[in-house]
C-alpha cells in the first residue's frame, strides 16, 4: 500500500533574533515519515519538540521548508495559491483551542459554513444542510448554529471545529493537541467520537500529542519525536511494551510514575 502522506529529508528553519543579529535556527532536521491510508499515527514527544512545527509543515503554514512532502502522489511543497486549492480541501487541521480558532464575531453555523463558501458552488440552502447534517453527526443540536463561540462548552467548540474540518470531506486530518485543553471525562467522549468518525468516514489522522495515554488509546503507529527528529517509530502495542530508544523509555517512564 502506498502512503497518503509521505515526507522525506524534512527540514524547516525559524528567523529568531540573538544579541541584537537575526539568524536561522534549524526546528526539523531530515525527518522522514509516513502515513498510510486509513491508519492514525500518533506523534508524540515533549514540549519544544517540534510536533506542531511539522503539523505546520504538512499543512504548508511555515516559511523556509525544505525536503518533501508528498500527499497522495503529489508534492505539496511550492504550491501556492490555486494549485494548492485542490490539497487544501483534502488535508484539514484541527488546533489545540477551539475558542482560538473561531471568531468570537460570527455564529457558529457561519464559520462551520465558510469553507463550503470558499472551496464550493453549493448554494446557501445546500451550505445550511450540510451543516445541520455536520453538526448532527457530531451530537450537536441544530441550535448551536445560531450560538456565538463564547457561549460553547469546551467540548462542544471542540466539535464545532471539527464540523468545520470535515465539511470538505478530507481525507487527512491533522490534530495539534486537540483535547489537551478539555476536562478528561469531555476529553474521553471527544477520543470516541473521532474513533467513530475514522471508522464510518474512512479518514486518515496525524494526531499530535504530549499524552502517552491519548496516543495509546487512539493511535495504529506512534512516532516519538525528539530535538526536531523521529528517534522511533513503531506500532503502538509494540511501543509500548518493548521500546526501543532511550528517549521512549525515559518517556513512558515519566508517564507511569
Amino acid at each position: 500500500m502506498n502512503p497518503l502522506l509521505d515526507v522525506r529529508d524534512l527540514t524547516v528553519d525559524y528567523r529568531v533574533r540573538e544579541a541584537g543579529r537575526r539568524k536561522l535556527v534549524r526546528v526539523i532536521d531530515g525527518l522522514d515519515l509516513e502515513v498510510f491510508p486509513g491508519e492514525v499515527l500518533g506523534v508524540v514527544g515533549e514540549s519544544g519538540s517540534g510536533k506542531s512545527t511539522l503539523a505546520g509543515a504538512i499543512l504548508g503554514l511555515v516559511e523556509r521548508v525544505g525536503g518533501s512532502i508528498r500527499f497522495d502522489g503529489t508534492e505539496v511543497i511550492g504550491l501556492r495559491g490555486k494549485a494548492r486549492k485542490p490539497i487544501q480541501r483534502q488535508m484539514q487541521l484541527v488546533f489545540q483551542n477551539p475558542l482560538l480558532s473561531l471568531s468570537p464575531r460570527r455564529q457558529v453555523g457561519w464559520q462551520i459554513e465558510e469553507p463550503l463558501r470558499v472551496h464550493t458552488d453549493l448554494d446557501a440552502t445546500a451550505r445550511r444542510a450540510r451543516v445541520d447534517e455536520l453538526l448532527a453527526s457530531l451530537e450537536l443540536s441544530a441550535a448551536v448554529r445560531e450560538r456565538f463561540p463564547h457561549e460553547l462548552s469546551g467540548g462542544q467548540a471542540q466539535r464545532v471545529v471539527l464540523a468545520r474540518a470535515l465539511s470538505l470531506e478530507p481525507s487527512l486530518i491533522v490534530f495539534d493537541e486537540p483535547t489537551s485543553a478539555l476536562d478528561v471525562s469531555v476529553q474521553a467522549g471527544v477520543l470516541n467520537l473521532l474513533q467513530q468518525i475514522r471508522t464510518d468516514q474512512a479518514l486518515t489522522y496525524v494526531f499530535i500529542t504530549h499524552d502517552l495515554g491519548v496516543a495509546q488509546h487512539l493511535a495504529d503507529r506512534i512516532a516519538v519525536m525528539r530535538s526536531g527528529e523521529i528517534v522511533e517509530i513503531r506500532a503502538t502495542n509494540d511501543l509500548f511494551v518493548n521500546p526501543e530508544h532511550p528517549y521512549t523509555q525515559a518517556l513512558l517512564a515519566a508517564s507511569r510514575r
